[in-house]
């Protein structure tokens, strides 16, 4: 009798265990926007040793260089005058200006290539994420897909921002939306997946880019 109850005692104990992990397996993972870059070394600082006024003109004077590049900026043009203005400046404040903007450049283009990647090992997972919902496709207040983006007017006021940084939200059932990039939590299976979409203005349409792709089944509203 006693190795029946033995018997009986650990079975239940093996089924809990198998239920409860069952359970834990499908829980979501709850993930930040940061979650959503792949690891890397960090950057060098190319600015490094110099003061906030000439890193802003460094700055100035990269976006100038590189318009110049382009030949979007010529001679004679106001701000080829403040290119050779800032040049001078900076070589008198007995800075390698060259040097700069080439260590600069280099930088900026790791960023460009970074913000380019997206974090294979979360591909197939069940997820659970923050952000604002910017609806694409809607009837009425009824939102079938939307952006989920990680601040407040974005791809609207203000530039995109990089494809890492951007879902691509594909609803089961479509959730009453209760005004532009409102606040939300979604759940769902997130993909390493780029894609295009095309995003309304008042006067037009422009295409974004986003490097995952979330198939939602649950929205809610977000709370701190």
């Amino acid at each position: 009798m006693k190795r029946s109850v033995h018997v009986a005692l650990a079975a239940l104990m093996l089924l809990t265990l198998v239920g409860g992990a069952a359970v834990a397996a499908d829980e979501p993972r709850t993930l930040t926007w940061e979650d959503l870059v792949p690891p890397a070394p960090p950057l060098e600082d190319p600015l490094i040793g110099l003061n906030e006024d000439q890193r802003v003109e460094i700055d100035m004077l990269a976006a100038i260089r590189l318009r110049m590049a382009r030949g979007e900026i010529r001679e004679g043009d106001p701000l080829y005058e403040d290119n050779l203005e800032l040049t001078e400046k900076l070589k008198a404040d007995g800075l390698d200006v060259e040097f700069k903007l080439q260590r600069y450049e280099m930088v900026m283009q790791e960023i460009e290539r970074r913000n380019e990647l997206v974090n294979s090992t979360l591909n197939g997972g069940l997820v659970r994420i923050p952000g604002y919902a910017l609806p694409l496709e809607t009837v009425g207040t009824s939102v079938k897909s939307f952006l989920l983006v990680p601040f407040l007017g974005a791809c609207i006021h203000v530039p995109p921002p990089p494809v890492n940084q951007m879902v691509l939200v594909h609803l089961k059932q479509s959730y009453k939306a209760k005004a532009l990039y409102e606040p939300v939590w979604v759940t769902g299976i997130l993909k390493t997946e780029r894609t295009r979409s095309t995003l309304n203005y008042v006067d037009g349409s422009g295409a974004l880019d986003t490097g995952y792709t979330l198939a939602g089944t649950k929205v809610e509203s977000y709370k701190e």
